[in-house]
């Protein structure tokens, strides 16, 4: 019996022995888990406080496009404006059939001098066509 006994002890201490084994093994993994889930934590907050701050950076980049679209709408209300000006004078002015075909030789890509032989206009009045034309081509383009 004191072999059994012995067998028994020893397999009672090898037991033992093992399970603190893994005891020690099973607690560094839980600190190690712990120190994982602390980094991600971490991390999760940087990750919430960049997408607040990209967040309040497209909202005012919405703004601020809102703002430009009402810009744009309002100019080009004012150069309709001006162009419905524009035709109205050229009604009641006899020389504006000089004016319209001077327009239409701008829009045809004439140059200064030819707008003001061909319509016999002054340079400045030609100046002034080329000049809204040209406008005109920067804001469609």
């Amino acid at each position: 019996m004191d072999w059994i006994n012995l067998i028994a002890l020893v397999a009672t201490v090898v037991c033992l022995v093992g399970a603190i084994w893994f005891s020690n093994k099973a607690q560094q993994q839980l600190k190690a888990n712990e120190q994982k889930m602390q980094s991600l934590e971490v991390v999760t907050k940087n990750l919430l406080q960049s997408h607040r701050v990209v967040e309040k950076q497209l909202q005012e980049i919405h703004q601020a496009n809102a703002s430009l679209v009402g810009e744009l709408e309002r100019q080009s209300e004012q150069v309709e404006q001006a162009f419905l000006r524009t035709s109205q004078i050229q009604s009641q002015d006899p020389d504006s059939k000089l004016y319209t075909r001077a327009v239409k030789l701008v829009e045809l890509g004439a140059d200064l001098e030819e707008v003001m032989r061909e319509c016999e206009l002054p340079k400045a009045e030609a100046e002034l066509l080329l000049s809204l034309r040209n406008k005109m081509k920067g804001q469609v383009s």
